[in-house]
């Protein structure tokens, strides 16, 4: 097609947003960008990539078909029609097509669906077996229709072209016979001064005639069409043609010797033919066949390269999901009826979006070439290798014998990544996680395949780093269950199942409540009470960790501003904020919002981050400054347990160190843990910070931290965890707060 080529197509769907999307896919200037790239591989002179779209909408079917219809009349046709399948209340996407096509079958389908309304064999028998018609999957991404729409408008108009020229040859062909009686020069001349190759061969197997073209055409010496005979045509052209039989089909076909057929037939040296086989008759008896070849090498290659690029991944070369599809059906038949079996990997790199935030996308492009070169090396020539998108690829494993050939493989994928990439200067070490599912026994589809072994990918990621996991139906199942969790926690914060307690934290010096924790709970409806430890970490990985955050330090706030009214002394309440909270932009403003929504002076909120939430993001210092400046005390949580570098510390504008629960735990028990101890309540001290111990049990650890001058203590010794009431009662007796070793002591004997 050339520059001027603007295809009308037409988008039938109630849906106004899906008109405008594929008007802004197809109406882009990545068409310009595609033509230019397309311009600069084949030249200035090369046919276009993508061309050139008139795009009209229909809300309804039957208004799709009168616009078909008006554009007929006026000599205007569509080429293409995307049509959704669901269009209440009129005619669906089925009662469309077989209208659109009684008025045009030429004109070329796609069917939009998210949903399984037919089947493709329902389909078929609705609309008949046809080329004409193709499914796309809702949510559909841009790629996918940018190429549908080139490769089908392209079809159409090489078939419009077909048709016409086959009109034309057809007559051209009468128009020869007819004239041959008249004027045997007429024909000739007409015969000569076609640009096709054009030779006649009659029932007995006689070349008859032949212009000119056809010698150039096919490069054939003169004297073997001189010598009249079609054999030593055959003979010489099979010779050529990478297929030999192709020949022959065209030249003596065994069946329909009176229809007109179109082949294509492919030479050794890359030239590609497309021959027209007529029947040659003379007053309605077939006498032979007129032969009508014309080079389409170009147009031919160009289908082609539209065939690859609708099928292979841009980046690296190897096959996308369509062609991961292909195969895995293909696969699944030949291993159907070979009784075989054949396994689906699923990779996936391991921190990769780590490597493209800090080296950039054009160097994680680069490593992901790289990678695919070093996998594309060692799977064997039945294997099939695929990238599905990012940094996903999957192998098809043939021909396998049972589970500890697959192993093997696997263990030697996973050493092609022991060498580090060399990526901007630097050694990178790229490690994957990979999941295996297994035909038959793991699924007998294309979806529940993949499906499963990406099921199985993930659990290899949890255990981190060139980790690999077969498929068990046990994983469904807690797969399942996990989005059954992350459902429930949804719902959770609209329904109000959250709630708060309360833990004192207390001063050894005067045995007084100097603040609370505050710690979230969930009542869950079947589950009952829930600790952070079994819904936290689902909250982060899904982004919920924000919302619950903010719900906290409002409810924490809201409550001790309540029993500050209420008369009880004021105390800080102290709140942990998640590594996502820190990462807000807006973090600072909301805490201030809250304060001043409910009141709270910020001398009462302590906020808590742990030391790797810090560390793990230079950017959240600045944040903590911002924070401190409201006037709230910062306090660093579970202090020892990360990888701290002391040289931030004196940067940090904290108030407090709490001391991890692990290392109170085993005072007495262990001396190196006392030092660790000793060691942070002196360095606090001469950086003047409070010091907080976690996790106080006994007596014993008690008297420890009492002696080595730490100013707070927090744990069970003293109070579990009270609900809001618990600790409003709590707050009613102070005089439980004399003699607090004491009274704990009769209460651990009550209970």
């Amino acid at each position: 097609m050339n520059d001027t080529s603007i295809f009308k197509l037409i988008i039938i769907d109630d849906n106004v947003s899906i008109h405008h999307d594929f008007i802004k896919i197809l109406q882009t200037e990545t068409s310009n960008k595609l033509e230019q790239l397309n311009a600069d591989l084949f030249g200035s002179e090369s046919e276009s990539v993508l061309p050139r779209f008139e795009i009209d909408v229909a809300s309804q079917g039957e208004e799709g078909f009168e616009k078909i219809k008006q554009g007929l009349a006026q000599g205007s046709h569509y080429a293409l029609a995307f049509v959704d399948i669901r269009m209440p209340p009129g005619w669906d996407g089925i009662e469309t097509i077989k209208r659109i096509w009684a008025l045009d079958k030429d004109i070329q389908v796609v069917i939009c669906t998210a949903y399984s309304d037919y089947s493709w064999e329902e389909t078929v028998a609705h609309l008949g077996k046809t080329d004409n018609l193709l499914i796309l999957k809702k949510p559909f991404d841009n790629v996918s229709v940018r190429q549908l729409a080139s490769a089908l408008t392209t079809k159409w108009h090489l078939a419009q072209k077909t048709r016409d020229y086959t009109a034309n040859l057809q007559q051209q062909i009468v128009d020869r016979t007819l004239s041959l009686e008249e004027s045997l020069s007429l024909v000739k001349s007409t015969f000569e001064s076609s640009s096709d190759g054009i030779l006649v061969i009659n029932n007995n197997g006689q070349i008859i005639d032949y212009n000119q073209q056809m010698i150039s055409l096919v490069n054939i010496p003169k004297e073997i069409l001189e010598t009249k005979r079609q054999e030593a045509f055959l003979n010489y052209t099979k010779d050529k043609l990478i297929n030999s039989d192709d020949i022959l089909k065209i030249c003596l076909p065994k069946d329909k010797v009176d229809e007109i057929s179109i082949d294509a037939i492919k030479f050794k040296n890359g030239k590609i033919f497309e021959c027209y086989s007529q029947p040659h008759k003379l007053n309605g008896e077939i006498i032979g066949r007129i032969l009508d070849f014309r080079d389409i090498t170009k147009r031919a290659k160009l289908e082609e390269e539209l065939e690859f690029q609708a099928k292979h991944d841009i980046l690296t070369g190897l096959g996308n999901r369509l062609k991961l599809i292909e195969q895995i059906k293909t696969a699944i038949q030949d291993s159907s009826r070979t009784k075989s079996q054949f396994a689906i990997v699923f990779i996936d790199f391991d921190r990769f979006k780590l490597i493209n935030d800090s080296l950039t996308h054009s160097v994680g492009d680069e490593l992901l070439k790289t990678a695919a070169e070093r996998l594309r090396s060692t799977i064997r020539p039945d294997d099939t290798l695929c990238r599905l998108g990012g940094d996903e690829f999957v192998i098809i494993f043939k021909k396998i014998s049972n589970k500890k050939d697959i192993e093997n493989r696997i263990t030697d994928l996973i050493k092609l990544f022991t060498e580090p990439f060399d990526l901007e200067n630097r050694k990178v070490t790229l490690t994957s996680s990979m999941g295996i599912s297994v035909y038959p026994e793991d699924g007998k589809t294309v979806d529940i395949l993949l499906r499963n072994s990406d099921v199985a990918m993930y659990q290899a990621k949890a255990f981190k780093g060139n980790n690999y996991k077969f498929y068990s139906a046990e994983m469904t199942v807690k797969t399942l269950a996990d989005f059954d969790q992350e459902a429930d926690l949804r719902q959770a914060l609209i329904n109000e199942e959250f709630a708060l307690y309360y833990q004192p934290q207390i001063n050894l010096s005067n045995d007084k409540i100097v603040a609370l924790e505050a710690l979230i709970r969930w009542h869950h409806p079947t589950k009952g009470v829930l600790l952070p430890i079994d819904f936290v970490p689902l909250a982060e990985e899904i982004g919920l960790i924000v919302p619950i955050g903010e719900w906290v330090l409002r409810t924490a706030c809201k409550q001790n501003k309540a029993w500050q009214d209420a008369g009880f002394p004021p105390i800080r309440v102290a709140v942990n904020i998640s590594a996502q909270q820190c990462k807000q932009h807006n973090i600072v403003d909301v805490v201030e919002q809250i304060l001043k929504e409910t009141k709270l002076s910020p001398e009462y909120l302590e906020l808590e981050l742990t030391e790797n939430v810090i560390l793990s993001n230079l950017q959240v210092i600045e944040v903590v400054s911002k924070l401190k400046k409201l006037g709230v005390m910062i306090a660093i949580d579970d202090f020892g347990t990360g990888y701290s570098s002391l040289s931030f510390l004196h940067e940090l504008p904290m108030d407090r160190l709490k001391i991890d629960s692990s290392f109170i735990k085993h005072i007495n028990s262990s001396t190196d843990d006392e030092v660790i101890i000793r060691s942070v309540i002196t360095m606090a001290k001469n950086l003047n910070l409070e010091v907080l111990a976690e996790g106080v049990e006994t007596e014993k650890q008690l008297n420890f931290l009492k002696r080595n001058d730490c100013a707070d203590a927090q744990g069970f010794y003293f109070s579990k965890p009270l609900s809001a009431n618990e600790m409003e009662s709590y707050l009613r007796h102070p005089e439980r707060q004399i003699d607090l070793t004491q009274r704990m002591i009769v209460e651990r004997e009550e209970n």
